[in-house]
């Protein structure tokens, strides 16, 4: 590995760089996304029995023992139920406004890193052949043993690219799929609980 690295050139540390750090944040992202996760509809369940039988109480402690994004908005809801419909939405609003970004944290960064590798891994190809062009340049004769350094620096480089560019994209979309399931729920679980809060009122 140490032999193919040295044989890559110089975009060999950017591309070292970028799978460093996309390592560290799909890491991150599976360790939050994990403690976040929620049975939304088994926890929904036993809300609205809480909220039909009046338990607020019962009802917003559930929401704070409750791990993930969707508990805690609903949570900050339930708190200004006292102060109408208006109130609770406001509050729902807030949170998300909160809980949302972080859902969405390092995506971007994710996503660039993504492209940059691949680019850097087209950078080293480029380079790499540049290399080839000025040994046979220099050497006034073209045989394998002449372009070998610079072919093997364009392939090597273009390799690497790839090979963190490939599972960088994968576990972005997984992401992103998993913050929007987590959005989805948020959305549909904010608008029943307003809509338990409005039945009740009439």
């Amino acid at each position: 590995m140490l032999e193919y690295f040295s044989k890559g050139g110089i975009m060999m540390w950017p591309l070292l760089l970028c799978s460093i750090l996309s390592a560290a944040i799909i890491i991150e992202r599976l360790f939050y996304y994990h403690r976040a996760k929620t049975d939304i509809a088994g926890f929904m369940t036993k809300l609205k029995k809480l909220m039909y039988a009046d338990k607020i109480a019962e009802a917003v402690s559930l929401c704070e023992q409750t791990p993930g994004p969707v508990a805690f908005v609903l949570a900050a809801g339930l708190k200004d139920k006292e102060h109408g419909r208006i109130a609770m939405e406001e509050s729902m609003e807030e949170a998300g406004l909160y809980a949302i970004p972080k859902l969405e944290k390092y995506l971007p960064t994710l996503s660039t890193l993504a492209s940059i590798s691949t680019l850097l891994g087209f950078t080293g190809t480029v380079t790499g052949m540049i290399s080839a062009f000025n040994a046979i340049a220099a050497a006034n004769v073209t045989t394998p043993q002449v372009v070998a350094s610079g072919v093997s620096e364009a392939l090597i480089t273009t390799a690497y690219g790839l090979f963190i560019a490939i599972p960088t994209v994968v576990a972005y979309n997984y992401f992103v799929s998993r913050m929007d399931n987590f959005v989805l729920g948020l959305e549909k679980g904010s608008a029943e609980l307003i809509g338990i809060i409005t039945r009740k009122i009439k």
